[in-house]
This record gives structure tokens, sequence and C-alpha cells, in this order.
């Protein structure tokens, strides 16, 4: 059977992939489909102390692909962020592909939010994908290519109560995604997000409360919550040769759920 054209262009094989927050189940999800599809990859944490779930998610990548290269970082501090991407641009060669898998929930009444709780949820959500933006862009631009996905939630553009801080934050990424697009579209740099939906992952919050949990699976169109895997193929996409034109664009990975009023 002659092989088919258009599935090169799905190919990473030969680029250099860095996942930020490959600890936490979506990045490991992303590590692992970017490793299935050929990309060399440089996992980094989001948080210190996280070696152990990091060595796991290292194993997991190696068994889809290559071993690839482990940077524990605070992707708090620019110093990490900076030093992650100069070892990536080293070790791998060059930087083609950057997922930003930063993840920081919070759930609580809006009134009781003070300014401690405000500045941990954006710098969790919202700075920390700035920075990794900025650091992994000043390795692209120096290139002259290369890729950035930002992943957020479907709450980046619909409020939910008790959620307020959270929407603010995951809506800064998407609109930041955006505007980056559009400043790096003549520098060779591609910028998309990919919107999920419900993760069902241990730190749900479904994982704490079974009645809602049951409420929310009667809401869901697909009557589920999106797996990490699920997001694997719209990733994908958006990272390789085939959305070579795709730029500033979000893709919503939710079983239907954005479909409702």
């Amino acid at each position: 059977m002659a092989s088919n054209p258009i599935l090169k262009d799905f190919s990473l094989e030969g680029k250099g992939a860095v996942v930020v927050g490959a600890e936490n189940a979506v990045g490991r999800a992303a590590a692992v489909t970017l490793a299935q599809a050929g990309a060399r990859i440089l996992i980094a944490s989001q948080e210190p102390g996280t070696d152990a779930k990091m060595k796991e998610v290292a194993k997991a990548v190696q068994a889809a692909g290559e071993k690839p290269f482990v940077q524990i970082q605070n992707s708090a501090v620019r110093a990490d962020l900076s030093a992650t991407a100069d070892l990536a641009a080293k070790q791998l060669g060059r930087i083609d592909i950057l997922v930003n898998a930063l993840d920081a929930p919070w759930y609580g009444p809006a009134e009781s939010a003070d300014d401690t709780a405000f500045e941990r949820v954006i710098e969790g959500n919202l700075k920390r994908v700035w920075i990794s933006c900025q650091e992994g862009a000043r390795v692209m631009l120096r290139q002259g290519s290369g890729v950035i996905v930002n992943i957020t939630s479907v709450l980046s553009e619909r409020g939910v109560p008790n959620s307020s801080l959270y929407c603010a934050a995951k809506a800064g990424v998407l609109n930041l995604t955006r505007a980056l697009a559009l400043e790096w579209a003549r520098k060779g740099i591609r910028v998309n997000a990919l919107e999920a939906g419900w993760i069902e992952e241990p730190a749900s919050p479904t994982n704490a409360d079974e009645e809602f949990k049951k409420t929310l699976l009667k809401y869901l169109p697909s009557n589920r919550l999106v797996k990490p895997d699920d997001l694997g193929g719209a990733l994908l996409y958006l990272v390789s040769p085939a959305a070579g034109f795709v730029t500033g664009e979000s893709i919503v990975v939710d079983g239907g759920l954005m479909c409702r009023v």
C-alpha cells in the first residue's frame, strides 16, 4: 500500500518539544502524545519537589518514544523557566514545540477570596504561562520558527459559580494566546490554545463531592468527564505541520459541553 502524504504532516520526527507542567495529568498525556509522534522531549515540572511524579512520567514517555530529558523546576520563577529553555535548546538542538500544561485549580465563594488568593490563582494559571511563553519564544525567535500550545479550560469562556478567579485567569490565557499569535505571526511562531472540559484527574473537585459529580455528569452531553488522553489528537494537530497556517485559534475538547446555552 502506498504511503499517504497527508500522514507525514502529522509526524513530529526530528522535532524538539518541551512540556511544562508534565507532572499534571494533562501534561503527562501531552508528553506521551508528542513522543508517540516521534518528537524528542524535555519534560519540565510545574512545581519543585515532584521528582517521583516526574520519574513516572519519564517512564511513560520513554515507553512511547525516546528517553526524555527531565527538568525539575519551579515554574513561578523566571530563572528556572529560562534555564529550562536554555537546557532544551542545548539538549534537543532547538525548541520546535512548547506545550504549557500549567494549572492551579481554585474553588470558593468570591466574597471570601482575599488578595493572597487572587495573586496565587493569577500567578498559577496566567503569570506562569506568560513567562513560559516568553522564555520559550526567546529560543524560537532566534531560530525563526516554533509552535506554542497553551492548554487552558472551557472556563476561559464560561463562568461558573465559586470559580471566579480561576475563570478570570484562564480567560487571560486564552486572550494572551491570541495576542501573542498576532505579535509573533511574522516571526515564524504559531501560538494556539487547547480548551479542556472537566478533566478526570485526582485534583478534580468531582472527587471530593459525589453529589456534585452526579449533578455534573447529568449536565455533560457525553455523560462523562474528559480523559487526559482525549486531548491528544487535537494537540497533535495544533503542533504538527498539518496546522502550519493555524495560529491564534483554540480547539475545545469537552464532549459537547460548550454547545449548551
